[in-house]
């Protein structure tokens, strides 16, 4: 693999925003259940068990010991999670991908790259956080398409490939294909 070109990772304060989010969350979510249930709405927080639940659950939901990094080179993207204290990462071929696909998860689109022995997950709202990591993903895309790539009718349509002047592939829409 060659040099990174472009990498992207959450800073710091976006993850403690989200664990605080997360714990408002929590509480107010609670302050209503107990309000719904005729009861008033802080009592519920005089038990220590609910103190409990609260922290454990914040810490699951706001992933604060959590980091994800996105990077690209030339002809690669490498997704690395550090969740704590274990490092994991994945990464394909962008110019040699044999599958790509699109799915619906929760609320955005998630993108499947396959290069035949290796696959990468994640959402278009993650690859596009920087710009100059999802130019590299797309152009890998593109000419993954253009030499054969198997493309299915959604990602076709969401990576709007029928839109992109010059590139000949088996348009999904004009032959009823998957």
């Amino acid at each position: 693999m060659g040099p990174t070109l472009a990498w992207h990772r959450p800073n710091k304060r976006m993850r403690h925003l989200t664990t605080l989010g997360a714990f408002g969350f929590l509480v107010i979510g609670g302050s209503l259940l107990g309000l719904l249930d005729g009861d008033s709405p802080f009592e519920w927080l005089l038990w220590w068990q609910s103190w409990i639940l609260i922290i454990v659950f914040t810490i699951l939901i706001g992933g604060p010991f959590s980091t994800i990094v996105h990077s690209a080179g030339a002809d690669w993207l490498q997704v690395q999670r550090l969740r704590w204290g274990v490092t994991k990462s994945n990464f394909v071929k962008l110019y040699e991908l044999t599958k790509i696909d699109v799915s619906h998860g929760g609320t955005t689109f998630h993108l499947y790259l396959s290069d035949g022995e290796r696959a990468v997950e994640r959402s278009f709202e993650e690859l596009q956080v920087d710009r100059r990591v999802w130019d590299l993903v797309y152009n890998g895309v593109l000419h993954s398409v253009a030499s054969g790539a198997t493309v299915t009718t959604k990602a076709a349509g969401i990576l709007e490939l029928s839109h992109v002047p010059g590139l000949k592939f088996r348009n999904p829409y004009t032959e009823g294909g998957k």
